[in-house]
């Protein structure tokens, strides 16, 4: 037992290979002289990133998934080759602060029912990243869509779904937690399996927190621990397919959650949220054409029922 790590820190890798690297040395830095494991895949990256870690990290199991199989896939077999107590996923313009493990282990080690653990999380700027969500449900969906959550962001109402009200300032159950930083009890990986790689990217993670629930698990969320997160690093890359990504991951999510029924209101609530958006963009000047052109499509691949991994 003495052999078995603390952590294996779980990373998937596309085309990020100088944010990998600060994640990386802030995994060493913050480890200190934990027993840990480092896992590494990398999406068939072009910017030699699979080169950097086999050079600066030979501690890192590296392993080339030959495409890019999005998050779920890409974790799948980071999950296979994980042995550490908790099972940590986490995003490549991820940084670990250097005290942020101590107050993971002790709530851990002090709650046993907690399958999920996150954590407070900050841009690079300092600014706080609300991390933590209620489950979706069609209601919230709606209020989304009509763009009043966004007029009202504090509110415990209209942002509900967001947990408005809620400032990350003390630890509490939660529904869910950013999948950009979340720790796995083994005992969860054990009885329910890894991510759903039916998602290619997002709705994953909530996907998760709703298995873990259903399974007996707590959620929970503690801001004792700290971490920078840049945000968006691979997605921002293309932004059509990242929003397109998104509405099938939700159909999917929905579907397989709440049954096939959600289809429909679903597909009507879409186009009211691509409507506000498309307005948003225009009146920010923020690439109104181009959101209009993800939205379209988007509509289409939740009309004809596309498959949320592509």
């Amino acid at each position: 037992m003495n052999n078995v790590p603390l952590f294996s820190f779980a990373i998937v890798n596309w085309n990020t290979r100088d944010l990998l690297d600060e994640c990386l040395a802030s995994i060493r830095a913050a480890s200190g002289d934990l027993p840990i494991e480092i896992l590494v895949a990398d999406n068939a990256s072009s910017d030699g990133s699979a080169h950097m870690v086999r050079q600066k990290y030979p501690e890192a199991v590296l392993i080339e998934t030959g495409g890019n199989l999005g998050f779920a896939g890409g974790h799948f077999p980071l999950f296979e080759r994980g042995t550490g107590r908790y099972h940590v996923l986490v995003n490549s313009d991820v940084r670990l602060t250097n005290d942020c493990l101590a107050p993971i282990l002790a709530r851990l080690d002090a709650d046993p029912d907690i399958g999920v653990l996150g954590c407070r999380i900050l841009g690079h700027d300092g600014e706080l990243q609300p991390s933590c969500r209620r489950f979706p449900n069609l209601w919230f969906q709606l209020i989304e869509g009509t763009g009043i959550n966004r007029l009202f962001p504090r509110s415990g109402f209209w942002n509900s779904y967001k947990m408005g009200d809620f400032d990350h300032d003390y630890a509490r159950e939660v529904d869910q937690v950013m999948g950009s930083f979340f720790v796995i009890r083994r005992e969860v990986v054990n009885q329910i399996g890894p991510l759903d790689r039916g998602f290619f990217m997002y709705y994953e993670e909530v996907d998760y927190c709703l298995r873990a629930k259903q399974a007996g698990f707590k959620v929970f969320f503690d801001p004792a621990a700290t971490v920078y997160h840049a945000g968006g690093a691979s997605a921002d890359k293309v932004k059509v397919l990242t929003i397109r990504r998104l509405m099938r991951s939700m159909r999917r999510y929905y579907e397989k959650n709440h049954g096939r029924f959600t289809w429909f209101p679903l597909l009507a609530i879409l186009s009211l949220d691509g409507v506000t958006h498309c307005l948003f963009a225009l009146l920010r000047r923020r690439q109104p054409l181009t959101t209009a052109k993800a939205y379209w499509l988007a509509w289409w691949d939740v009309l004809l029922r596309k498959p949320a991994h592509f």
